[in-house]
């Protein structure tokens, strides 16, 4: 690999991520987030358009991408696809070309059907970036995990990282499963067993039985959102039952005050974590979504320097 790019000049999954190309993210990363202060605008992406193809609703990734590439100079548009021609019949295919013909450089794609990304990165020469597909992927959330636990501790390697609630629709749990396996952490997943998926030890992580079991052994604690239509379809007994046995509540968390807190967001309060805990140290959620900023300028800065026009 060299200096300054990444091994693949776009993000699908976070198996097209490797150590180093983690490493050179965090690092720019730190960069992005040092600077900020000192000054609000970068050249990076300058003479680039950014397409913010959203195909479902968004708000902390949508906005965090958006912020990213504006504050990289970048021009940045949000796509619309219920305006647009798709709602004629057009395909996605002809979309991608006619945006690409308008010489838009970059798409950051989120939509509801897995495999969308993976599909529009085989068709074009463009930089295309997973933002969430369906219930495959989100690797810019693993990203922005890993490097919030990273400045935590100074490291990730050993650290022992619990995922507790829905893992079966959780495409945030897949791309951290992945990640954080290939920087050495010991993974461990918590959940209802209609919650989870069937062969997950595939994974060769470890399973806990409810999130007291999780606290004792993890070092990190990434909750889950449960998802309204879980709630609605039998998939859980009620939510009192899975607040019972999945719930992060104050009594558990006094217990180990140490434990850092994750969670992708929106959180449902009362659910997967009791709002009281919010004001704990060590709940870094809002981190999170700062970091979220910074890690999707690392990681456009990096493609740009990987991409190569054809």
């Amino acid at each position: 690999m060299q200096e300054g790019k990444l091994s693949k000049p776009y993000l699908i999954s976070a198996e097209d991520l490797t150590t180093d190309d983690v490493n050179l993210i965090f690092e720019r990363g730190r960069f992005f987030e040092s600077e900020y202060l000192l000054r609000s605008k970068f050249n990076d992406l300058e003479n680039y358009t950014v397409a913010l193809a959203f195909f479902e609703p968004s708000t902390r990734t949508r906005i965090s991408f958006e912020l990213a590439a504006e504050r990289l100079g970048a021009k940045t548009f949000l796509f619309h696809s219920a305006t647009s021609s798709l709602t004629k019949g057009e395909s996605l295919l002809d979309t991608l070309n006619t945006l690409d013909a308008m010489d838009v450089q970059i798409f950051v794609v989120r939509h509801s059907a897995g495999g969308v990304p993976a599909f529009l990165q085989r068709n074009t020469s463009k930089i295309i970036i997973n933002a969430g597909d369906g219930k495959h992927e989100h690797p810019t959330q693993a990203l922005l995990d890993a490097y919030t636990i990273h400045k935590h501790f100074g490291y990730i390697k050993g650290l022992n990282v619990a995922i507790v609630g829905d893992i079966l629709h959780s495409r945030v749990a897949r791309s951290n499963i992945i990640l954080l396996k290939k920087l050495g952490a010991n993974v461990a997943l918590s959940g209802p067993g209609t919650l989870l998926p069937r062969h997950f030890n595939c994974w060769n992580v470890q399973y806990l039985k409810n999130i007291d079991e999780a606290i004792e052994w993890a070092n990190v604690i990434m909750l889950l959102r449960l998802q309204n239509e879980r709630m609605d379809s039998g998939l859980v007994p009620s939510l009192a039952e899975f607040s019972k046995n999945y719930g992060l509540t104050l009594d558990r968390i006094s217990r180990k005050p140490e434990l850092v807190v994750l969670h992708p967001g929106p959180v449902n309060y009362g659910i997967e974590l009791q709002y009281e805990v919010v004001g704990f140290p060590n709940v870094l959620i809002q981190t999170q979504v700062a970091h979220g900023v910074f890690i999707r300028m690392a990681l456009l800065s990096l493609l740009t320097k990987t991409y190569e026009p054809k």
